[in-house]
């Protein structure tokens, strides 16, 4: 009898580590994630994500027609440039080669505009980002950084196609985000 229940908690135990161990699907990146974005004026936009935020670009190349019509991009081609943060992540800057885009309307609010909306760069230094910007001309949605949590400011601006891109200064990266720290020993 012993021997059974021992068989039965072992099949129990077995049963519920298996159950455990079966995650749902999951993507396997291999890299950051890569958000684009279609411009008017490619060059303006270089002008502000390389030279005021100081993005690297590390890629610039045409797509033609014939590759963009079969991907569903544009039937016209386009040129595709990638700058990379200081952190990895790469943000793709496109603009066809005809029929550019229409200016999207900026709406008052960051929240009254649908879909992807904002770009979020989470840094060190607030006060020497929002001086660098205000020194470049760019839009602030508010006159200074808010504190939206106890110590935590934020500052929403606008890029040159009216694209939000929000500024976030945590006092403690590794509580906001322990999966990137989980690793190092030392802070």
């Amino acid at each position: 009898m012993k021997k059974i229940a021992f068989l039965f908690f072992v099949a129990v135990l077995t049963m519920a580590f298996n159950a455990s161990a079966q995650q749902p699907f999951s993507l396997k990146m291999t890299v950051p994630l890569e958000p684009g974005i279609v411009c008017i004026n490619i060059d303006q936009m270089l002008k502000y994500y390389v030279d005021v935020l100081g993005l690297k670009l590390v890629a610039d190349a045409k797509t033609p027609p014939e590759l963009s019509r079969k991907f569903g991009a544009t039937p016209y081609g386009y040129r595709i440039v990638r700058l990379q943060t200081p952190y990895g992540e790469r943000l793709k800057l496109v603009q066809p080669n005809q029929n550019l885009p229409k200016q999207n309307p900026v709406p008052e609010w960051v929240y009254e505009r649908q879909g992807i909306t904002y770009l979020t760069f989470v840094i060190a230094n607030m006060n020497e980002t929002v001086k660098r910007l205000k020194e470049h001309g760019v839009k602030l949605i508010s006159p200074e950084p808010i504190e939206v949590r106890p110590g935590v400011f934020a500052l929403y601006t606008l890029d040159p196609e009216g694209n939000y891109v929000e500024f976030v200064e945590y006092p403690d990266v590794p509580s906001y985000r322990p999966d990137l720290f989980k690793w190092r020993q030392f802070f």
